[in-house]
């Protein structure tokens, strides 16, 4: 079957300008307002403020596996569910188009395949379980739509070879069961029956690990050794725990699949062969609320809001996308309508995010201290607020009635009854809350409000003319967090070969030049061949489909006449790392290090240097550094006897952020964290284990211990 396809109306500026379903709008590029130094740049993708945009979950990728497309959902019919669904549109990066590819909700795409899957109910009606919703495929290359089955309102993923899709039927009729999402999987092909896995307890998200065949999904059971995250095989057999409750936080898998990985605290993970109970490892310096994968590589992790190399262990800290709707107090946590879910593109370049805050052209400041009255708010700079008027500050809004270089003074906390917090910490972001309101002109194109909005300003005894009722919704964006891996120009078999960079699942092709002068203004694809003309030092650029360029590689001197060859993958005689071993400061072979009392080996990278050091003592490894890009150790590990005893993680400022305890069997038994952007020499939290079961916590002057089955409070 064949479903009709949009191409929307373009206009080009800087890059590339595109409009989907009725907004319109251009691609804007500009650099961090901040100027933190820590985004290359900013990608402004949709600007329609009064419809919300959303690129999926947090967990599920927007990016197509070449990362030339991203997905999002236009969500232009209020409120959850929409009973026709919603725009579903991508995004060509290279070409700037739009298109609107169906309707419906649950955008995602292949694992290996540029296949746009998505759900949307039937127009011919019927039981949303049975024939009532339908699953479709958009298939980018060819530009065909084909039904694949039916009976589910929630898309998963596909396995590793894209040879089956998986989702959730959602049983109405069983819901005083509590067994209301089924897990089910089809095959990829038009027609496919529908074949239930798991309908023991409710169960969603069913997320394939995307190098290996087994699911996760998300259960939720019982008691704090109940599942959080159940792992099966792909035909739904060999259930077990994957993460416990007591572990639990928001979640992905990385993208190398190695790691389930765990939000809301320090960087960790489990490994995908090792279920519960096995050790939680603690992977990186920094902390993430919602966590996602950074590249498929498996190096890279990012978040609210920062980016982690899981290579050295160092974080990154980006700057804060200011996403938020104000609500009052009494509703709770709705955070779903505004949270950024930051994702990361398959290289690692660019992150994907949602923020309703115009933060290109609106200030943004944060607090230099912590208050609990209202008087003076003490903040880095007050420059492009008004004289005087409104904050806000994690969803609270905050008004005031003057202010100077570095205060807003006469504060009122929690106008519109939006006090959640009785404080206002320091480090928080704040915005100019008037800069989140539409204008006149886009109110009059925007959906209905949210009804639990307008039930509780209400409830909070004001009228329809509440500022709350007229927030702006969420605009996709996208920050350039690094360059395309630059690639290696070498001589072999007579000829000189580019080789890719170490990511290059979005590189488009490449940009050759001869002693610094671009040779040409079309890239070279992979696989191609050309002779050069004349002799110098040639360089090749990295370019993405997204047209985003790299460093050059480094220079090579070649003669006239000497054919080029364009790789596609590195050949098997290639490595971007080597080995180098010293002993009593020399060089000297693998053997003779090992036969010393002492030496050092140092792992080498073609373009970053040294990326790893240990130290050796005869033939037994004793240490090893993990270095940063400046050089740093940030993770740092013992061993005895081959087996690795302890591992911290440091900040390059000197600051321990956490100490792990492993016994000779190599099992962990005591982690220790310190809160380094709090207070460093205060421990936040201390972990005993047993075999990868929690047994003690102690946490804010509070001991918890396991008891049988049990996590119960205890009294020293």
């Amino acid at each position: 079957m064949r479903a009709a396809v949009r191409l929307l109306a373009l206009s080009i500026t800087v890059a590339c300008a595109f409009a989907c379903a009725s907004a319109s709008a251009e691609i804007m590029k500009f650099p961090d307002p901040l100027q933190q130094g820590n985004v290359l740049q900013y990608w402004r993708l949709t600007h329609d403020p009064a419809i919300r945009d959303h690129a999926n979950y947090h967990n599920t990728n927007c990016f197509s596996p070449d990362g030339r497309y991203i997905c999002y959902t236009h969500y232009d019919v209020p409120n959850v569910g929409g009973p026709d669904g919603w725009p579903i549109c991508i995004i060509d990066l290279q070409s700037g188009e739009a298109l609107e590819v169906g309707w419906g909700a649950s955008p995602r795409w292949a694992n290996k395949h540029n296949w746009l899957f998505y759900s949307r109910p039937n127009p011919d009606g019927g039981n949303p379980w049975e024939k009532g919703t339908e699953v479709w495929r958009y298939d980018v290359e060819s530009g065909e739509s084909d039904l694949i089955t039916w009976g589910w309102e929630f898309l998963g993923s596909t396995d590793r070879n894209d040879e089956y899709i998986f989702g959730n039927q959602r049983r109405r009729d069983l819901i005083e069961q509590g067994k209301i999402f089924h897990t089910c999987r089809a095959r990829i092909e038009p027609g496919s029956e529908m074949e239930v896995l798991f309908a023991e307890q409710s169960a969603i998200r069913p997320l394939c690990n995307p190098e290996h065949d087994m699911l996760s999904t998300r259960g939720k059971q019982e008691g704090p050794f109940g599942a959080s995250r159940l792992w099966m095989d792909l035909d739904g057999s060999n259930v077990r725990i994957g993460i416990p409750m007591i572990q639990s936080g928001h979640m992905s898998w990385s993208g190398d699949g190695t790691w389930q990985l765990v939000g809301n605290t320090q960087a960790q993970g489990r490994r995908w062969d090792e279920p519960f109970p096995s050790d939680m490892h603690l992977l990186a310096n920094c902390r993430f609320g919602d966590i996602s994968p950074c590249g498929r590589s498996g190096r890279w992790i990012c978040g609210d809001y920062g980016i982690a190399d899981l290579r050295s262990g160092d974080g990154t800290t980006l700057p804060r996308a200011p996403s938020v709707i104000c609500y009052p107090t009494s509703i709770g946590d709705s955070s779903e309508p505004y949270d950024a879910d930051p994702k990361g593109s398959p290289d690692g370049t660019k992150i994907c995010f949602v923020s309703n805050y115009p933060f290109a052209t609106a200030p943004v400041t944060f607090a230099t201290e912590t208050i609990t009255d209202e008087t003076s708010l003490p903040v880095e700079s007050t420059e492009g607020f008004a004289e005087s008027g409104e904050l806000n500050a994690h969803g609270m809004v905050i008004g005031y009635s003057s202010k100077t270089p570095t205060t807003f003074e006469g504060i009122e906390l929690g106008r519109y009854a939006t006090r959640r917090y009785q404080i206002v910490k320091k480090g928080w972001a704040i915005t100019d809350f008037g800069a989140r309101l539409l204008t006149d002109e886009e109110l009059t194109q925007s959906i209905e409000p949210f009804s639990w909005l307008v039930d509780a300003v209400k409830e909070a005894g004001f009228g329809e003319d509440c500022p709350l009722l007229r927030q702006r919704q969420t605009d996709l964006y996208c920050s350039v967090v690094r360059l395309p891996d630059p690639p290696q120009l070498r001589e072999a078999q007579g000829a000189v070969e580019l080789v890719p960079g170490e990511n290059h699942r979005e590189t488009f092709g490449y940009l050759l030049l001869r002693d610094g002068e671009r040779l040409g203004d079309e890239a070279l694809r992979p696989g191609a061949e050309l002779t050069l003309d004349g002799p110098g030092d040639y360089t090749a650029v990295a370019v993405e489909w997204s047209g985003l360029e790299g460093h050059p590689s480094l220079p090579l001197t070649v003669a006239a006449g000497t054919r080029l060859r364009v790789l596609a993958d590195a050949p098997e005689d290639f490595a971007w790392t080597t080995d180098a071993w010293r002993s009593g400061g020399q060089l000297c072979s693998e053997q003779e290090a090992r036969a010393a009392d002492e030496a050092v080996h140092a792992v080498l990278h073609l373009r970053d240097g040294v990326i790893r050091r240990e130290r050796w003592e005869r033939g037994a490894l004793v240490s090893a550094d993990d270095l940063n890009a400046d050089g740093y150790a940030t993770r740092r590990c013992t061993y005895e006897d081959g087996t690795m005893r302890t591992r911290e993680y440091w900040t390059p400022l000197d600051q321990r952020v956490s100490r792990e305890l492993f016994a000779p069997d190599g099992s962990k038994t005591e982690q220790t964290q310190w809160r380094h952007d709090r207070s460093p020499d205060e421990e936040s939290a201390h972990w005993w284990f047993d075999h990868g079961w929690p047994v003690r916590q102690e946490i804010r002057g509070k001991t918890w211990m396991k008891q049988g089955l049990d996590w119960v409070e205890v009294t020293q």
